[in-house]
Formats: structure tokens, C-alpha cells, sequence
């Protein structure tokens, strides 16, 4: 259970091959760009955001990955790759737990590579990319530090510090009473905005089963990005927004449920609506522990990917398995659904769908009053998911000959939350779409075939 996608033989070895070819193949092999602006003005580019506009990968950020980061790609096609700054850290980079790397391709296995990389060139500050991993929406603003963005960026004995916003932001606005990131890009005075933030401000409620980081109430959500936009259009640059992913459409929520089915190790009882553990002496039904309570898993409870490493212990024998109450699956690393209750407020997965749909409402309205472009970044990872699901997960975003289904390896990273390069080229294409039409453009799309995967891998 140490390994995350199923594939066949033939497929793994070009899986191996691509990734250890796209080691050597250079960046600037990609089509050249055309420089077509319409009625944009590209003269200076800054994308804000969170990890997803980082260029975070494979649980860490790092040079090889952020090179395929979507503003980096989205910089090159507007003939800005050697004016557009990105905060590079050397691999592995840098982040919890370690990055990602493979280690075996049949089956496919993984490690933790607990080496950490080094900031390259903190000296180009400020970066034009300020994608921060971890940064929320209040992050932007921050009026007199409400989102306690100093301590959180400067103190750490702060259970939540977070190293990446001195690795991002310029010393000096750090340094402020109340440090924001609008003030970094209002310093560059861009004439080209991407901002995509507020995925942090519901993804840390998911990602640890609800215990952990609170969702963001949809009013204070409201007020921040309306908040956002003024600040962004007091620059009187051009902005695209982006909306907020289905909770449920990343393989960090859905997935390891769907590997445990395929590998015969759980299956849904149809007669009980419950699912159920396969073992040799029979299938048992599965408890999850919710808010101290034991309740039999249902269709809408997600053991989330942070889980595997658990079923690896119950298939080994090392843990009991989770077939009665006193053995549940523990609350955080399950995404509870209301199919028990049948009471909305009592589920984490309706909770979190919830504040989506209401920050996603809240984008909409507010992009439309500021004469904001919008990249539908939720229909666009839904559309894709849906047709997974209805191809029962053969079929995914089809590009350029090519077959990205929305799992880890393909579309996304290992992580199950951060895009591949081919993921990044994606989003980076729709942003060009998005772009093209809004301001009467011309840029080139990406070819993301000749985009490398860029798997790393261990030693």
C-alpha cells in the first residue's frame, strides 16, 4: 500500500522513460512564443497567489518544478520569461514532510526525500511571481494584521509560521506592523495581474479531515476579496481572477478510495450503502470516527490520501483493522458526508462544498463589477472529473494527442493537490483562452506533449 497509481507495465516504462528524458530536455526546446497582445499590456506581469501559482509540486517547491509553474509558462508566451522573477529554490526544495520522489515503477512506489533545497536568488527581489504556499485570501490585505500575517511570516516559535513569505516577500514589507502582498505588487506597478487566492482558506479544513485549519465564513470571504479587488484595481493594471476548485475533484480527497476498490481491498455493499472491508474471512463493514463518534463509511465519506500510509498498516497487520467502533479510522484522516445524519452543517464534505460554491459566487459577482477576466478553474476541474467518472477512470482532459486523467502522475503532482508540469500547461492554455478573448489577444497555446513530466526521482 505504499504506492499511489496503478498502471500497466508497458505504461510504467514510459512513465520512467519520460521522466528520466525530460531531465535533459532544456526549457526553451518549447515552440517559441508570439508576442500578441490585443489590448492587454503585458509590459509587467505579476501573479499572485498560493501554492498552485507557485509552482509547487510533489509536496515542495522547487527550481525544476517551478520552471513549469502556469504564470512562468504564461510569461513566456507574452515574450516575458527574462523579466518575470520567480523566488527558485534549489532541488528538493523546500517542504513538510519532504518532497515526493519515485522510487519503483512496478508497481509505482514513492519516498520521502528529507533533504531540503536553498533559496537561489533572494537577491531579484521583489519577484513578479508572488505566489505564496500556504497564503489565504486575508493574506493580501491583511488590514492591521488581521490574518497575523508577522507573526506568521517572521516568528518561528509560531505554530503557524510559514518560512515561504520570507522566501517570497522583500524583507522591508515584513518588517511593517501589518506586512501585506498587495503592497509588493503595487510596488512593481503592473500593467498584468493573475490572482488566485482563497483555496487555502477552505483546503486546510479538507486536507486534515476537519480538524484542523477553521473555513473561512463566506461573509469575511466576501469582504476580503472585495477588499482584493479594489486594492487590485487601484493599480490600474488588467486582471484575471480564478475560481476555486471542487473540493471533491482533487485526488488528495477522492482518490485512495478509488485505488483501495480497484485493488479489491474495500468494496461498496449496495444493500447496506455502506462500504465494507474484504478480508478472508469475509467483508466487514468499514468505521470512520466522526467527531469522536463511530459511524459506518458511506458513499460520501473520503478516507483522504494522508490515509495510505493507515490501510498500509492494516494490510500489514501493524494496525487493527477499522471494522468496529473501538477501531474507527481516525477523524482527520477522513472526509466525513451527511449520508448518516442527513444533516448538511454535521458533514465536513457539505461544509466545505458549501463555502466553494459561496467563494466562487463571491469571485463571479466581484470580477463582474471590476471588469475582472475570469478563468473557471472549478467547471474546468469538474468538467475533467466528470468525465473520469464516466469513463470509469480511463478517460480525462484530452490535449494535444495527449490523456491527462485527474490523478496523481498525470494531471497532478504525487501530493494529489499541486499539477504536474503538463498540469501547469494546462491551466496556463485555459488562462491563455481565458486572456485571448477578454482582450482581443493572440497568444500561442502551449504545446503540453512537449511539456516533460518532470517526475523526480530518488538517487
Amino acid at each position: 500500500m505504499n504506492y499511489l497509481i496503478t498502471h500497466t507495465k508497458k505504461l510504467l516504462s514510459l512513465v520512467i522513460l519520460l521522466a528520466l528524458l525530460s531531465n535533459c530536455k532544456d526549457y526553451n526546446d518549447l515552440d517559441p512564443a508570439t508576442d500578441d497582445s490585443g489590448d492587454a499590456d503585458f509590459t509587467s506581469y505579476v501573479a499572485v497567489g498560493n501554492s498552485l501559482t507557485a509552482g509547487f509540486q510533489n509536496n515542495a517547491l522547487y527550481e525544476s518544478a517551478q520552471k513549469y509553474s502556469f504564470p512562468n509558462l504564461l510569461a513566456r508566451q507574452m515574450n516575458k520569461s527574462e523579466s518575470f522573477e520567480q523566488p527558485l529554490i534549489s532541488n528538493p526544495g523546500i517542504g513538510s514532510g519532504g518532497r515526493i520522489e519515485l522510487t519503483s515503477l512496478d508497481p509505482v512506489a514513492t519516498t520521502r526525500n528529507s533533504n531540503q533545497g536553498a533559496p537561489i536568488n533572494q537577491d531579484d527581489k521583489p519577484f513578479s511571481n508572488l505566489g505564496v504556499p500556504g497564503a489565504v485570501l486575508v493574506d493580501y490585505m491583511n488590514p492591521k494584521n488581521a490574518g497575523n500575517l508577522k507573526e506568521r511570516a517572521t516568528d518561528q516559535t509560531n505554530p503557524a509560521f510559514n518560512p515561504f513569505y520570507s522566501l517570497v516577500m522583500e524583507q522591508a514589507e515584513l518588517s511593517k506592523s501589518a506586512p501585506n502582498l498587495h503592497n509588493q505588487v503595487a510596488k512593481q506597478n503592473p500593467t498584468f495581474i493573475t490572482f488566485w487566492l482563497g483555496n487555502n482558506d477552505v483546503l486546510g479544513f479538507v486536507t486534515s479531515g476537519g480538524e484542523g485549519q477553521s473555513i473561512t465564513p463566506a461573509a469575511n470571504f466576501t469582504n476580503l476579496y472585495q477588499a482584493s479587488a479594489q486594492g487590485l484595481a487601484a493599480t490600474g493594471a488588467s486582471v484575471m481572477v480564478y475560481t476555486i476548485p471542487d473540493v471533491t475533484n482533487i485526488p488528495f480527497v477522492f482518490y485512495l478510495r478509488t485505488q483501495l476498490e480497484q485493488q479489491g481491498a474495500i468494496t461498496f455493499n449496495s444493500s447496506s450503502q455502506s462500504y465494507q472491508l474484504v478480508t478472508e474471512n469475509g467483508n466487514f463493514d468499514i468505521y470512520i470516527d466522526v467527531d469522536g463518534n463511530a459511524e459506518v463509511m458511506r458513499k460520501d465519506d473520503f478516507p483522504l490520501l494522508s490515509a495510505q500510509s493507515y490501510f498500509a498498516k492494516v494490510q500489514a497487520g501493524e494496525v487493527q483493522p477499522p471494522v468496529q467502533p473501538s477501531t474507527a479510522i481516525p477523524d482527520e484522516l477522513v472526509l466525513d458526508g451527511n449520508l448518516a445524519t442527513q444533516d448538511p452543517s454535521d458533514s465536513e464534505l457539505e461544509r466545505a462544498a458549501a463555502a466553494v460554491a459561496q467563494y466562487n459566487g463571491t469571485i463571479a459577482s466581484v470580477a463582474s463589477n471590476n471588469n475582472f477576466a475570469v478563468v473557471d478553474i472549478n467547471k474546468i476541474f469538474s468538467d475533467i472529473f466528470t468525465t473520469f467518472q464516466s469513463s470509469q477512470g480511463q478517460m480525462g482532459y484530452q490535449t494535444d494527442g495527449l490523456n491527462l486523467r485527474p490523478v496523481p502522475g498525470e494531471l497532478f503532482s504525487f501530493d494529489g493537490i499541486h499539477p504536474t508540469n503538463r498540469g501547469a500547461a494546462v491551466i496556463a492554455n485555459q488562462s491563455i483562452e481565458v486572456l485571448n478573448n477578454a482582450y482581443n489577444a493572440n497568444l500561442d497555446k502551449i504545446d503540453v506533449a512537449k511539456t516533460p513530466e518532470g517526475f523526480p526521482v530518488a538517487n
